[in-house]
């Protein structure tokens, strides 16, 4: 396995962010050159830090079956928008030129997020072909397609009924009231989307079910596929649910939603192959 940490550094980005890379190798019984889809996974964490646990276990997750991983430490407070969309973007950047190099099947970069990476993840997949994306990275359009999305418990909108305040106002700073609706997603999305996988529940009180089930609404009014999973058990942040990763208090496991994993695997499988 190809295991490295690498400087991602634009306009606004703090000290320390950085891309780790889970590049698998080729093996013996292999063909040569093997190209292999890669999941970009954006940890949660308010934008006020990224969360381990939403991190190398997931990316180790996808190694297993066979795809690459990539983690993105983004910029969280004091760095503000659009500093970490701006990262993701230079991170896919990054990974098409090295495609060959890496192994990786440049047209099947998928981004994944929890939460506020969620939400990260979503921006990008509203966002990635503006202008200003384009311009502050300084490479064409194309080279910064999304193949897909993966949504899990994702913050979305700015309505402050259903929103989570903090991770927006940790993202804008001081210019919460001037931005706010631009960074509801709910609101951009249009034909750019790639098709997503979404996954929340109905118990989550950090971030209500809401936010999620708004984006579903949006990406089925602009003809976007779309596999959504609304659990009725489980509380906010749960990763992959399972014991192994659970909280220090004991807190973030629900065997009702251990299942997403397996249902996102089939999900890929079906639309992206190995």
């Amino acid at each position: 396995m190809k295991h490295e940490e690498i400087k991602i550094q634009v306009q606004g980005s703090v000290p320390g962010t950085h891309l780790t890379t889970y590049i698998l190798g080729n093996y013996l019984d292999q063909a040569e050159n093997d190209r292999r889809p890669l999941v970009l996974i954006c940890p949660g964490g308010a934008y006020a830090m990224t969360s381990n646990r939403e991190a190398e276990p997931v990316a180790l997750q996808f190694n297993a079956m066979g795809y690459h991983a990539a983690i993105l430490r983004y910029s969280c407070v004091p760095a503000v928008f659009p500093a970490a969309l701006l990262e993701v973007a230079e991170s896919v950047k990054l990974i098409r030129e090295h495609g060959e190099e890496w192994g990786v099947d440049v047209d099947k970069i998928l981004i994944m997020g929890f939460s506020a990476g969620g939400h990260l993840a979503a921006s990008y997949g509203v966002f990635w072909n503006r202008n200003f994306v384009k311009e502050a990275v300084g490479c064409s359009t194309e080279l910064l397609r999304p193949n897909g999305l993966i949504l899990c418990y994702p913050v979305i909108s700015t309505d402050e009924k259903i929103s989570h305040i903090p991770s927006i106002q940790n993202l804008l700073g001081v210019s919460y009231d001037e931005k706010r609706e631009q960074v509801s997603l709910e609101n951009q999305v249009g034909e750019q989307v790639p098709r997503t996988f979404m996954w929340h529940t109905v118990e989550d009180e950090t971030v209500p079910f809401w936010n999620s089930f708004r984006f579903a609404q949006a990406l089925g009014k602009a003809g976007i596929s779309l596999e959504y999973h609304l659990y009725p058990k489980g509380i906010h942040g749960l990763s992959l649910a399972t014991e192994s990763i659970k909280r220090k208090d004991g807190s973030g496991t629900e065997k009702s939603c251990k299942s997403w994993f397996s249902l996102l695997r089939d999900w890929i499988l079906e639309n992206y192959g190995l």
